[in-house]
């Protein structure tokens, strides 16, 4: 793992990152990575995309079939 630090933060800043990470029940570092992960986009795992809802249920059958379309589509 990597290290960071930050030099000359505002006190104010400072401030807002401490009430922040505590409202969130975490430590400041935990935060600053919680803040960059979402702002910069590193943490996909972090922010996956909600679940896709299916008019019917999704059987093995229909699985196969749409990889094999979608492997025949391909250019």
């Amino acid at each position: 793992m990597s290290a960071l630090l930050i030099k000359n933060m505002p006190t104010a800043l400072h401030e807002r990152l401490r009430r922040r990470a505590s409202e969130h029940h975490r430590s400041m570092n935990r935060e600053v990575i919680a803040i960059l992960e979402k702002e910069i986009g590193a943490g996909q795992a972090a922010n996956p995309p909600p679940p896709i809802k299916l008019k019917r249920p999704v059987n093995g059958e229909w699985i196969v079939k749409i990889i094999r379309e979608a492997r025949d589509s391909r250019p």
